[in-house]
């Protein structure tokens, strides 16, 4: 694995904290279908999914949602899904193989073509909070013109060999927990003839089923701890991100630090298109259950672009918390993390104090 500049350092006693400077590198009517279903868009797309509820570290800010299709039990039936576009910083809808996670296609958000008369709040800044869109996703080889008004752009193709495939809708720093609007709804078409049919019944993905087994490191004391590009996963990755982590540990006697030069930001969404990432979070996770405890957001901490934060991180239990947030506050642009290794996770168990760390970029520039 490659392993980048990036790095954390961990002191004994904090009086002699070391700061690093890295650069990371990082067509149809504007109306929606008004078909008869039986269930609300909710109830077809199921529970919200978040860091409460779901492993393998998601960001503190971001909300999901999945609908499983059997393909094998409904050979020729495709979907469609309408809905409003909703105010966040970041929202995509990813197509995975059920069976093995791996990403089969995806939309991101201002790559949307909008429904006729509508514009994409993703590329164009608007007032309006009735812009729509229609997505489609088919059988490989499925004949559109049974589908009146279809926008080619808008369409994800599935392979027809496939027994499952799962359909993840991400949104990052949404309004609210569904971004403002109703979640998109759901229709089924019966691939042959065009026509609504009954929406097959959602099942639990194994996305969100997963489990991982903890295993103590003699490199979790380790007192300087690289970072590593994460590899591009292959289990419901989310395709639109770039990684880089450690794994480390924080104990009553230690307080630990990085810092690093974070992404640009676009400041409006015409800046979107080239904008050297859409977004950067850190967050702090339970290597015990991979699960995210902390985290915060580009726009949590005020620096100057090109400047370089601090990220301090020390246990909750540490007896010199004061000395060490006054220390902190003599360092411009810094970020201060008590981890509090008794906290019980959802198994009423403790979280521990091994964690992994994640630097998150959606859409980078890969130049940059």
């Amino acid at each position: 694995m490659k392993n980048h500049s990036l790095t954390l350092y961990r002191m004994k006693k904090f009086y002699s904290l070391i700061s690093l400077l890295v650069i990371l590198f990082a067509t149809t009517s504007c109306e929606t279908s008004d078909a008869p279903q039986d269930k609300t868009p909710k109830e077809v797309w199921g529970e919200t999914y978040s860091h409460t509820n779901l492993g393998a570290y998601p960001d503190l800010y971001s909300n999901y949602w999945i609908y499983v299709l059997e393909t094998n039990k409904n050979p020729n039936v495709g979907l469609r899904i309408t809905g409003k576009f909703p105010q966040t910083r970041f929202f995509s809808f990813s197509v995975y193989n059920e069976m093995n996670g791996e990403v089969i296609d995806g939309l991101n958000d201002s790559k949307i073509i909008p429904d006729e008369g509508c514009v994409n709040p993703y590329c164009v800044t608007t007032d309006r909070d009735d812009n729509t869109f229609t997505l489609y996703l088919l059988k490989e080889n499925t004949d559109t013109s049974i589908l009146k008004g279809v926008n080619n752009n808008n369409i994800i193709y599935y392979k027809s060999d496939l027994q499952r495939i799962s359909i993840c809708l991400r949104h990052y720093l949404g309004i609210d927990e569904y971004g403002g609007v109703e979640l998109p709804k759901i229709e089924a078409i019966n691939l042959t003839t065009g026509q609504n049919t009954t929406v097959p019944e959602n099942i639990v993905s194994n996305a969100v089923i997963m489990s991982g087994n903890y295993e103590p490191l003699d490199s979790d004391t380790n007192t300087t701890v690289p970072f590593f590009l994460a590899p591009r996963g292959q289990f419901f990755p989310n395709s639109s991100t770039e990684y880089l982590y450690c794994r480390t540990q924080v104990t009553t006697d230690q307080v630990f630090l990085f810092n690093f030069i974070p992404v640009p930001i676009p400041t409006c969404v015409e800046e979107y298109e080239n904008a050297k990432a859409r977004y950067w979070s850190i967050c702090l996770g339970s290597v015990r259950n991979t699960r995210s405890y902390y985290s915060f957001y580009d726009k949590m901490i005020q620096y100057p672009e090109g400047e370089k934060i601090t990220v301090v991180v020390y246990s909750k239990n540490n007896p010199q918390i004061d000395a060490i947030r006054e220390l902190a506050e003599g360092i411009r642009y810094s970020y201060l993390i008590e981890w509090d290794e008794t906290m019980k996770d959802h198994e009423n168990k403790p979280i521990g104090d091994v964690m992994t760390i994640l630097y998150r970029n959606i859409l980078p520039d890969k130049t940059w």
